[in-house]
């Protein structure tokens, strides 16, 4: 498991309709915005290396990175429903999120290096939640501000594999990325 704080930031256009003499809000918005998360982990390898002059078997410890989003950041397209009190809009928000993952996998095991990496174009899901805030009329009456939660659900198993020049054995390992949990601040312009 992952954990870290990282920076994501981005631009928002939608539509909004709110249901008239209702409380009710309904929308509908497109993302895109800068995403740079990564994370590594060690892996101990269980199975041991019997190698020529050696008393014992030498164990193996192996490195795992993920890369999420990179130089594609990412992108999403989702709906929310709200509910509006005089300034304050309370909201719920699902989404398709496109992003790009990437992991490696690295041993640097004494005789020889064994590493591999891969690649993908990722569509997973998005769901949260937020509040906006209109600002008063003698500010404007067309910006407003908002704090958002909104979960990304990315749901990749990556594998890869490489072939050992040691040993001459094809091996493979396995990445599973979850999801991100996100915190965002925003401000809106209403045209």
């Amino acid at each position: 498991m992952v954990t870290g704080i990282n920076f994501i930031g981005g631009g928002t256009v939608g539509y909004n309709w709110q249901i008239p003499k209702a409380p009710l809000l309904i929308g509908l918005e497109g993302e895109y915005g800068y995403l740079d998360m990564s994370g590594s982990n060690s892996d101990p390898n269980t199975t041991p290396w019997n190698v020529t002059n050696q008393p014992s078997p030498l164990p193996e410890t192996g490195g795992h990175s993920t890369n999420i989003g990179g130089s594609y950041g990412y992108g999403l397209v989702g709906s929310r429903v709200g509910y509006t009190m005089d300034r304050v809009l309370l909201y719920v928000k699902s989404a398709a999120v496109f992003t790009n993952t990437q992991t490696n996998y690295d041993e640097p095991f004494p005789i020889d290096r064994l590493s591999t990496s891969g690649k993908s174009n990722t569509v997973g899901y998005g769901i949260g939640g937020g509040i906006e805030y209109a600002l008063p009329f003698q500010w404007s009456n067309n910006i407003s501000i908002k704090t958002e939660y909104l979960y990304l659900g990315i749901n990749r198993t990556q594998t890869t594999s490489g072939t050992d020049s040691y040993a001459g054995y094809t091996w493979t390992t396995t990445d599973k990325i979850s999801g991100i949990s996100t915190a965002k601040l925003g401000v809106n312009y209403k045209f």
